[in-house]
């Protein structure tokens, strides 16, 4: 049985195929940036829509072509949270077939907490730092005790800050939940802890057998932060990053850091497994 099952987030569309046997499933991303001027208009650009469903059914088609017995897009933040959602997910009902499940906040956090639940130790605090929200989700024994998610996404807050780094700031430190529960260590999920984990253990070229399980340090989140808000250009830096991401990083950094301060630890590890693999697994669960 092979399922196919396609992200549509904030600042990427991303596609695996996934079967019973599957640990950590390879995925292929495409960043499209859907959520790109949202924090400003409310709603999502043409444009950006756009490109997000040619995405969405080009990666359609290659589910098909591979065989795949069932295909689910689900949606999260940027979808939501616009004034013209709908537009869009009729829109992709049209070229696809598929109708889009569009997650609520909470959904989004047990997914990912499912998804990286293998690597969990206990208790564990699990965290996505996404395009337009950020999920944290606490639980012990891979039982969920917390959960929330916060409109503190890279590119929402790239928007709202306008590359200020003391803006940025103020908009996480809102943000950023005070009833976190205490935590012995942290995972981070998701294309901006993956990213991190990248540019600090395999800077050259993106490769999640190094990034997995990898840990990433304040210390580090702290450089990452100064040299993005310096000007440097990450791309060329990091070659590891891909551009969309590479223009966002630094927003991710620091969101982590005030999660790790949050939670009183100095490092997080980061996991392969997200909400891909948590989805395939919470289908499971209600069907």
């Amino acid at each position: 049985m092979k399922t196919a099952v396609i992200d549509v987030g904030s600042n990427s569309v991303r596609y695996a195929l996934i079967t019973p046997e599957t640990v950590i499933a390879d995925k292929e991303l495409n960043g499209t940036v859907l959520a790109d001027g949202l924090f400003f208009s409310g709603g999502l650009a043409p444009a950006a829509m756009a490109r997000t469903i040619d995405a969405i059914d080009a990666f359609c088609r290659k589910a098909r072509l591979a065989g795949a017995d069932e295909i689910f897009v689900f949606a999260t933040e940027a979808v939501r949270s616009a004034r013209n959602g709908k537009e869009f997910v009729d829109g992709v009902l049209s070229r696809t077939g598929i109708a889009v499940d569009v997650i609520d906040g909470a959904t989004e956090a047990e997914i990912g907490f499912l998804g990286a639940s293998l690597d969990a130790r206990s208790p564990v605090a699990v965290f996505d730092i996404g395009g337009a929200s950020c999920e944290i989700v606490c639980g012990v024994n891979g039982e969920i005790n917390y959960k929330k998610s916060r409109p503190i996404g890279c590119v929402r807050l790239r928007d709202g800050a306008r590359g200020i780094r003391s803006k940025a700031e103020e908009l996480i430190a809102r943000a950023i939940p005070d009833d976190i529960p205490k935590a012995l260590c942290a995972t981070g999920i998701g294309g901006s802890a993956t990213a991190l984990g990248a540019m600090a253990h395999c800077p050259d070229k993106y490769d999640p057998q190094k990034t997995h399980a990898s840990v990433v340090t304040r210390e580090f989140l702290e450089k990452v932060a100064d040299r993005f808000f310096a000007g440097e250009n990450m791309k060329e830096s990091f070659p590891c990053l891909i551009p969309s991401r590479a223009a966002i990083i630094g927003y991710g950094a620091l969101a982590a850091m005030f999660i790790l301060d949050a939670l009183r630890l100095d490092d997080f590890t980061v996991s392969e497994r997200d909400n891909m693999e948590g989805y395939y697994e919470y289908r499971k669960k209600v069907v």
